[in-house]
């Protein structure tokens, strides 16, 4: 769906289909009148009534009337018209209802934008009551009457409203099951959230992401609370006969949850809710690299000390770029600071590091401190490109743009094989860091997920043979 096809919809969910537009003049010469785009979509059925080819809506085509509500309706209400031919149309739409030529003023369709816009950039509603406001809307347009900050709450409220019932209609419609992620973050004021993600595959077969709940959980976050306040965002939607997976951390709380969870809707789950729970590649891959990554936790501590006294002073920052001068190398801004609990951040960190080594080094000379060592230095260089494939995994377990399960067994697979490869030996710090990733990559993975598995085998573009996965799955990926 296009920026300007979610718009129309978000507009009607405002103010409705306004009927003030039909009387628009369009400049159009007789031997045109019939060419506009529209025309291929409607049937003329006497009079002045033209009825819809998708929908069979019937609409008034007044003598000398232009087509910006017969395109409105194209673009925005008919639910059946094609997604090609909507863009088509959509491509045309944009520049006619803002034509100075024809041009008419629709405040209910100025009102609509108005609150996209508040939508969009997460304007304040008090916006409305800043003096500057109203003379700067009538500026554009004299008839133009300002809403006050309540209105535009409700507006706003109108637009989600009205994609909740559009995303609960689709759901309704939906032939095949949704997939779920979820997890629990806590503000500032300690208070718990739960966010809910459905992801499914619509009916053009396109992948589909929407944030169906962020609510408050109330604490403690036992896994019956949390099991309770999943339960009850699929009942309110709907779905709970429409489920295919949950994907969530590695906490124990959460497998609690999903123990309740089958309890209560397992002969409603495929497979009776057993492969229902999908643990977080991500999240454990986080797990895996940071119980190696202790094995030189000391390295991380200089290398991080290090970047954090230079960072903390603007006076040494220069000291540094001054180094970075003689060098020939670009100067920084600022330097990149890990968080710990992230392992990706601190790849990140290290490898800024190592590309700044030559002048980390001159700097801890020049400035008399202890830094780390010759031989720490070459144990994060060999950690960075031993972590690099790592990364490229991350990257593709967490990619939201598109579906990634296809993708798992090719990814653990890499990875064990990365772990197992003899070639560590020749270093010790490596050879220690693959040991003991490989000890937390048995715990979570020995056994592969059969939801992912069944994805890999009927992606058309695997190129992995059938037998490596009878390999795979005959080993239990163990070492």
């Amino acid at each position: 769906m296009s920026l300007f096809d979610q718009q129309s919809n978000d507009i009607e969910a405002v103010v409705g289909e306004s009927d003030s537009r039909s009387g628009t003049v369009e400049i159009r010469s007789s031997r045109s009148k019939k060419r506009s785009i529209v025309w291929d979509h409607f049937d003329e059925i006497g009079g002045q009534k033209v009825v819809c080819k998708h929908c069979d809506s019937t609409l008034t085509k007044a003598k000398n009337s232009g087509t910006s509500h017969l395109k409105r309706h194209l673009t925005a209400s008919c639910k059946n018209i094609a997604v090609e031919d909507r863009e088509k149309i959509i491509a045309t739409t944009a520049d006619d209802l803002f034509d100075a030529a024809t041009f008419k003023f629709d405040p209910k369709l100025t009102r609509g934008l108005l609150t996209l816009l508040f939508v969009d950039g997460e304007l304040p509603f008090s916006a409305t009551e800043s003096r500057f406001w109203e003379p700067a809307m009538r500026s554009l347009r004299p008839e133009y009457k300002s809403v006050g900050r309540q209105t535009m709450r409700e507006d706003c409220l109108g637009v989600f409203r009205a994609g909740c019932d559009a995303i609960l209609a689709e759901f309704e419609g939906l032939d095949s099951r949704v997939s779920f992620t979820s997890d629990i973050w806590t503000s500032s004021a300690s208070l718990g959230y739960m966010c809910v993600t459905a992801h499914w595959i619509d009916k053009e077969f396109r992948f589909q992401k929407k944030i169906i709940a962020l609510k408050q959980i109330p604490y403690p976050h036992t896994g019956r609370a949390i099991a309770h306040l999943i339960e009850k965002i699929w009942n309110d939607w709907k779905l709970d006969d429409k489920i295919f997976a949950i994907t969530l951390d590695n906490a124990s709380v959460n497998d609690n949850a999903v123990g309740h969870l089958k309890k209560k809707l397992g002969d409603k789950m495929l497979f009776g809710g057993s492969h229902m729970h999908i643990r977080c590649s991500a999240h454990i891959l986080n797990l895996i690299v940071h119980n190696g990554m202790g094995i030189i936790e000391t390295t991380l501590e200089n290398i991080r000390e290090l970047l954090r006294h230079i960072f903390s002073s603007g006076a040494r920052l220069q000291v540094l770029n001054t180094i970075l001068d003689e060098l020939k190398l670009p100067r920084k801004r600022g330097l990149t600071l890990d968080c710990p609990t992230r392992w990706n951040s601190t790849f990140a960190m290290v490898k800024e590091a190592l590309g700044l080594q030559e002048a980390l080094l001159r700097y801890v000379e020049t400035a008399s401190m202890v830094g780390p060592t010759i031989e720490e230095w070459r144990d994060a260089e060999a950690m960075a490109k031993f972590l690099e494939p790592f990364l490229d995994a991350t990257k593709s377990f967490s990619n939201v743009r598109r579906p990634s399960s296809h993708t798992y067994i090719k990814e653990i697979w890499d990875i064990r094989r990365l772990l197992l490869d003899e070639d560590h030996k020749d270093n010790a710090k490596l050879e220690g860091l693959a040991l003991q990733m490989h000890e937390k990559f048995c715990k979570y993975w020995e056994d592969p997920n059969l939801i992912l598995t069944i994805a890999t085998f009927f992606d058309p573009r695997a190129s992995i043979q059938i037998h490596l996965f009878e390999v795979l799955l005959s080993e239990s990926i163990r070492g």
